[in-house]
């Protein structure tokens, strides 16, 4: 057993290795033994091969004697080390670039694959020259200019689109032209790095970042004003888009167009529909990726459901509801879905005379349970909308059959508005 020995300082001491050797002869090994609150404590220094002296020992000893009487500083090796490691972690951590803390953020957080590629897209453009800056170095200055570069640009850019095609764009146009996406790209970079103020911490423990840049842009009110859009398929279009519509050749687009019309879906939740979501037998669909990531069951109405019915018994082997296929509308693989079908959407326009967008067969549907006096609570149901703050609404658990008749009465109403014959009826379904 080793036996430690006193030298001629207060509190130091050393043992003697059975198995180490230093200079030609054992190697020692030194302490420091001292008192903290009332109580003896000893901590172990090092091996003099390492440098460590009877000096060094005596001089940190000393140190720490004097930081417990001041009530500052460390109070113990440990607590050296532990300050000493924080820094050295700090000074890394300084070191950070944005595009280190994006790999760091997508690790960490739990994101949507469209979240990604939104995200992606923005640090390969708006972003691509800040990828190995320092986060540390992001000023408030820099954010506010390049905030008003990336709508410059985007403007610039849609001036010469304009001149190109030999049109005149109007005043809110040229308005509009940027603002969007410009902002779209800082409220991106404001959630990143609210990330690494979080993540991230420097010597003394606390956040990396004690300010978001980003809130420059909020300080100043320099958010471009980008007003939400109204556009929907107003009453009297209705008919002639309906019409053209209902007999396109291509079954996958106007089924998908009609789902969207009378569910009003989000466009990628039609798009993701799988088959085995429709349950046919309950007249039910349930929607699994949703924006806010609440699965969804709802009552299909009776015109839909014919028409899913007969799309589904015809995709024998297929995953999705609406399949993909080629530009002459075969289907070209089972396993694939439909994507955004643009060039669909601009070919619609062109024969009902009908501006339209995806997103307006949502706010068309909702437009129309608002006309019905439907309840608040079942049209945000129906749309998957969130409750937001509405306590009682967590406590409420959707039941499709409640839902039924709301959703009947939309579709009733569409098709009317529509000059659509068929109009639905409400079937009483059997329980258990």
């Amino acid at each position: 057993m080793a036996v430690w020995k006193k030298t001629k300082h207060v509190g130091v001491r050393f043992r003697e290795s059975e198995t180490r050797r230093y200079r030609g002869r054992p190697e020692k090994y030194y302490s420091i033994r001292y008192k903290r609150a009332g109580k003896a404590v000893e901590e172990s220094v090092g091996w003099e091969s390492a440098g460590i002296t009877p000096q060094h020992c005596s001089n940190l000893r000393g140190e720490i004697i004097q930081n417990i009487k001041n009530g500052q500083g460390f109070f113990s090796l440990q607590e050296k080390g532990d300050i000493g490691a924080a820094k050295k972690k700090a000074k890394e951590t300084e070191s950070i670039t944005l595009q280190q803390a994006f790999e760091a953020f997508l690790e960490t957080r739990s994101l949507k694959d469209n979240t990604i590629r939104e995200y992606k897209r923005s640090m390969d453009t708006a972003f691509i020259d800040w990828k190995n800056k320092r986060i540390v170095d992001i000023s408030r200055d820099s954010v506010a200019l390049l905030h008003k570069k990336l709508r410059d640009d985007a403007l610039k850019n849609f001036k010469a689109k304009c001149d190109k095609k030999k049109y005149t764009p109007s005043k809110e146009e040229l308005d509009k032209a940027g603002s969007a996406q410009a902002n779209l790209h800082m409220r991106f970079l404001r959630s990143l790095l609210n990330f690494c103020a979080g993540y991230y911490e420097d010597a003394e423990g606390g956040p990396l970042l004690k300010h978001n840049p980003v809130q420059r842009l909020s300080q100043t009110r320099a958010w471009y004003h980008v007003g939400r859009r109204q556009t929907i398929i107003k009453g009297h279009d209705l008919p002639a888009w309906y019409e053209v519509v209902s007999q396109w050749d291509n079954d996958v687009i106007r089924d998908y167009l009609l789902f969207l019309l009378f569910t009003g879906s989000r466009k990628s939740e039609g798009l993701g529909l799988e088959i085995e979501q429709v349950d046919l037998k309950s007249r039910a669909y349930t929607i699994l990726d949703t924006k806010n990531r609440h699965p969804l069951t709802l009552p299909l109405p009776n015109h839909l459901f014919g028409i899913l019915e007969k799309r589904i018994n015809q995709l024998e082997g297929h995953k999705y509801v609406f399949p993909g296929a080629d530009k002459a509308g075969t289907l070209t693989n089972q396993k694939t879905h439909l994507i955004e079908p643009k060039r669909h959407v601009a070919d619609v326009i062109e024969k009902s005379k009908v501006q339209f967008t995806l997103h307006d067969l949502r706010r068309h549907f909702i437009t129309v349970a608002e006309g019905l006096d439907l309840s608040g609570f079942s049209i945000k149901l129906l749309v998957n909308h969130s409750t937001g703050q509405d306590v009682t609404g967590g406590y409420v658990m959707p039941d499709v059959e409640r839902l039924r008749l709301p959703m009947q009465r939309i579709e009733d109403r569409i098709l009317s508005l529509a000059g659509a014959k068929e109009q639905g009826k409400i079937v009483e379904l059997r329980r258990g």
